[in-house]
């Protein structure tokens, strides 16, 4: 008699799912609710959006796709707000179910289902978190190989940088605003969409060399070349950048060319110019010794960093 009533106690400690029917529009899930479950879509279609603007579709769920299994078993929250794009029925698995569900499992498969989620939701985490260290540089280094002055619409710029880099779009968007604040890009609105303009992709160039110097620096100098000049150093940049097209010359030949306007000229200096990249080598045929031209390239990104060194380092 006992047993029967245990048995029978045991079936009634069983929660069933709960199934509902929806209208589209209706938010079957939001992040700010505290109550955790699975949403298993049965028909109809469910969109997952991003909580901040520009509120991303991040996915869409077909019948048969489900979600909040994570959130459940882990209690890793599911950071995404799930609405119907279309009249739907789905199920809901909540905790009280899951569990009056579990306890009818042995410990054996139990501990497994667990160990299995656990992995799944590793594999899962390893494709959405971003690898990137400094999320700022990334921004830089992708807008630096867009054209200038070209209008880019914004939501569509962040929703490509962050699928190629899994960085979040609320992180893109701070990152965004300090860009704007060295007026490195440019905002601009129409009707309700905004633009984004890159003002010169060299200089985000230059700003990306600059956070990646920055980061192996582990004292409060800047570890930067074009920042770590001396005066003297400084005023050969601009002399070399006003010379024209001059004939090859070999190291002594460059050392006397530079004595005429600074007199201190030696060869330890002549070693530290070509050290910065200043100096390029160049082969001529039959030619005695090494002989080296100005390297106006790397002249002209010295200049450049150095000309907007405010923006850069990010102090206006």
């Amino acid at each position: 008699m006992n047993k029967g009533n245990s048995k029978q106690s045991s079936r009634q400690q069983i929660i069933p799912p709960t199934h509902q029917s929806v209208k589209a529009g209706f938010v079957v899930y939001s992040p700010k609710s505290e109550n955790r479950s699975i949403v298993i879509l049965e028909e109809g279609e469910l969109i997952a959006r991003e909580t901040t603007p520009p509120y991303s579709v991040v996915f869409t769920m077909r019948p048969g796709d489900l979600v909040g299994v994570a959130a459940l078993l882990e209690r890793e929250p599911f950071k995404y707000e799930l609405s119907a794009s279309k009249d739907s029925r789905i199920t809901i698995v909540d905790e009280d179910c899951m569990e009056s569900e579990l306890k009818r499992l042995p410990l054996w498969l139990l501990a497994l289902i667990r160990n299995l989620s656990a992995k799944t939701h590793q594999l899962k985490r390893a494709t959405v978190e971003t690898r990137v260290q400094n999320t700022l540089k990334s921004l830089a280094e992708y807008l630096s190989h867009k054209p200038k002055d070209t209008e880019f619409n914004l939501a569509e710029l962040i929703r490509e940088f962050s699928f190629l880099t899994k960085i979040s779009t609320a992180t893109t968007q701070e990152d965004l605003k300090s860009l704007l604040r060295r007026h490195l890009i440019k905002l601009s609105q129409k009707g309700e969409r905004i633009f984004c303009k890159v003002v010169d992709p060299e200089l985000l160039h230059i700003l990306a060399d600059y956070l990646e110097s920055e980061e192996k620096n582990s004292e409060n100098e800047t570890n930067f070349g074009p920042y770590k000049l001396s005066v003297k150093q400084k005023k050969i940049l601009v002399f070399l950048s006003t010379l024209e097209e001059e004939p090859p010359k070999n190291g002594p030949e460059w050392i006397f060319r530079i004595q005429e306007k600074f007199l201190e000229t030696d060869v330890s200096l002549w070693i530290n110019l070509l050290s910065l990249g200043w100096f390029e080598k160049i082969e001529i045929e039959n030619s005695i010794g090494d002989l080296y031209k100005v390297n106006k390239e790397n002249v002209h990104y010295f200049l450049k960093a150095l000309r907007y060194e405010t923006n850069i380092r990010g102090v206006l």
